[in-house]
This record gives structure tokens, sequence and C-alpha cells, in this order.
């Protein structure tokens, strides 16, 4: 497990999880791998609320996030439209060939995304866009390193909120996973 993944789980009291989301399907209907750290911090319960602001996607439309990782892929089709009508601005060093795949967001409308270009790896650098996709960061890090950098207060710029780090909890699950597995969690 990687150190930022431990701190998470523990910094966030996270609820033990004894299933495991069909990692396989998810990554199928993507099309790209979905990087480890994120599959484990989910694994280990981690679909929730971070910060009371950052809402992670998960798989399964079953969710009661409603924000289905599977599906995220949907969302960048839109993100290309939006920057073909103009509405909204292309990141200027993003290469034609990438895709950014969403993967939390916030109420405010900022939005993370992995950026994948070329041949899928499982790690790739973080955009993070503010909601009228005028400004976006970048970050090379793992998706967890980025998580608790945020967490920590660590990583703050022109699109992460400083009112981030005045929360009362830093980590709320979306739902009990000891129900049972849900839609795209594997038994």
């Amino acid at each position: 497990m990687t150190s930022s993944l431990q701190q998470l789980i523990d910094t966030g009291h996270l609820p033990s999880s004894a299933s495991r989301f069909d990692w396989d399907n998810v990554e199928d209907r993507l099309q790209a791998p979905v990087p480890p750290d994120y599959q484990k911090l989910l694994d280990a319960g981690g679909g929730g609320l971070w910060l009371d602001y950052i809402r992670l996607f998960v798989p399964g439309a079953g969710s009661r996030s409603g924000l289905d990782l599977a599906e995220s892929g949907l969302e960048f089709e839109q993100l290309q439209e939006l920057w073909e009508d103009e509405v909204i601005g292309r990141p200027s060093d993003l290469a034609s060939d990438t895709r950014l795949l969403p993967w939390a967001s916030t109420g405010a409308g900022v939005t993370f995304y992995w950026q994948v270009s070329g041949t899928p790896s499982g790690a790739y650098p973080i955009r993070v866009s503010d909601p009228d996709g005028v400004e976006w960061g970048r970050y090379d890090l793992l998706t967890t390193d980025l998580l608790l950098g945020i967490v920590r207060g660590e990583i703050r710029d022109a699109v992460l909120n400083p009112s981030w780090f005045d929360y009362d909890m830093v980590f709320r699950p979306y739902s009990s996973r000891a129900e049972g597995p849900g839609v795209g969690q594997a038994q």
C-alpha cells in the first residue's frame, strides 16, 4: 500500500470493506486502466465525500453518490463538445489524442480528471478545472498523494478553494458497504 493511501485510510477513519469493486468491468467501460492507488482507496471504503466537499466517483449506477466512475468517459465527450463550441477553454498544453477522465468533483463545479494519452498506463497526470473551464491545474502526483495533500492543506492554488481546509469531518462514506456489494462491485 502506498504511504499516502494508508495515511488517507487512517486520517479518514475509513470503514472496513469486505468487498472489492469489479475493476475489470470498469476499465473495459472506460477503455483505460484505473490507477491502482485509487482502486485500493475505494476498495478500502474510501468512496465518499472528503472534507465535506470533494465527491469521489465510484463504480456502479447504484452508488449513492450518483457519480458512476465507469460512465465518466461520457462526461469527457460532453467536455469536448463544450471545447468545440468554445463555451469553455481547452487546456493549452493538452494534446489532441488526450482524454480527460473525471474521478471526482465538488458541488461548486470543480472537477478532477486523469489525463489519459497514448497507451494508458494507470498512472496519469491529474488535471483540475475550475467551474468555468478557464483555470486548469496540473499535478504529476498519484491520486492518493493529491487527495492527501489537499486534506493536509499542503496543496493550494487558484482552482483549489482554500475554504476546503475549514472542515468538520475529513471523510463521510456514501453508504455502508456492509449492506453488501452494490452494482459494479464484485463479491
